[in-house]
């Protein structure tokens, strides 16, 4: 009785593959809707297969984008984001005008976040590509459904750009390397004016950095040392005193932006 019951128990569980619908090569429709159904259980493997099955025997039907998007979507949800963000890229590019290219934009966006790192010591290049898809995004969508959380991702990954750049401005500070301090501080202060606090310090920092390098030994052929061979030390103290002159409006202007009685 174990014996059949067990044969009985495999027969069940295989019949289902067994009666799988299987697609009609004369209704692109139909076979669509057979092919997403495991999409819509989410069975996001099966749905893999069954929906890239149907793209090989109906390229050129118009359901045949609606798999793509599809596919993208069981991909990520799959947490493949690599796949997935590749297969928003070429939707997006290759069917413009579709009505689901913001979601296309925004999802591109998210894988790139979802494989960045939170800390700001570690390489940022997946934020700074999430941030530009999600800029792209809103700029060219603005009244689009997922351009207000874009935006709101925007500030948040901005930000830790920001924060990852003072990180490395700060580390070469740390470690006396005065003309590389200067150059990341600058660069800090230039690419987030919209963060006055951190411009301020920032400046600040390469006006100190730049008085270092001013009056330190040259060495001949410095390559490193950009400083060395565009600018007299005269020159450098002039630039210093220009940064901090700068640093300073920039808190005034703060201090006035911050006033209960500025308009």
């Amino acid at each position: 009785m174990r014996v059949i019951f067990l044969c009985l128990f495999v027969w069940l569980s295989l019949l289902p593959s067994c009666a799988q619908k299987d697609f009609d090569p004369e209704r692109a429709e139909y076979s669509y809707q057979i092919a997403k159904e495991p999409y819509t259980d989410g069975n996001y493997e099966v749905a893999i297969t069954r929906l890239g099955e149907f793209k090989s025997r109906f390229p050129y039907s118009r359901f045949a984008i609606e798999a793509e998007l599809l596919l993208a979507n069981s991909q990520y949800e799959l947490r493949r984001y690599a796949e997935a963000g590749a297969s928003y890229k070429q939707f997006a590019k290759l069917h413009p005008k579709h009505p689901e290219v913001p979601f296309a934009l925004f999802r591109l966006g998210d894988t790139y976040w979802k494989e960045a790192p939170d800390d700001i010591d570690r390489e940022q290049e997946y934020t700074q590509k999430a941030v530009e898809n999600w800029k792209t995004l809103v700029k060219e969508y603005p009244e689009n459904v997922h351009a207000k959380e874009a935006t709101a991702l925007i500030e948040q990954g901005t930000r830790r750009l920001a924060e990852a750049n003072r990180f490395v401005a700060a580390f070469y500070c740390k470690q006396q390397i005065w003309h590389a301090c200067a150059y990341s501080q600058i660069q800090l202060a230039e690419a987030f004016p919209q963060y006055p606090e951190m411009r301020q310090v920032a400046l600040e920092q390469a006006a100190a950095a730049l008085e270092k390098v001013a009056v330190a030994p040259r060495k001949e052929n410095e390559d490193s040392n950009l400083y060395y061979k565009n600018f007299t030390p005269a020159q450098l103290k002039e630039k210093a005193q220009e940064l901090r002159t700068l640093a300073m409006q920039v808190k005034q202007h703060a201090a006035s932006a911050a006033s209960p009685h500025a308009k």
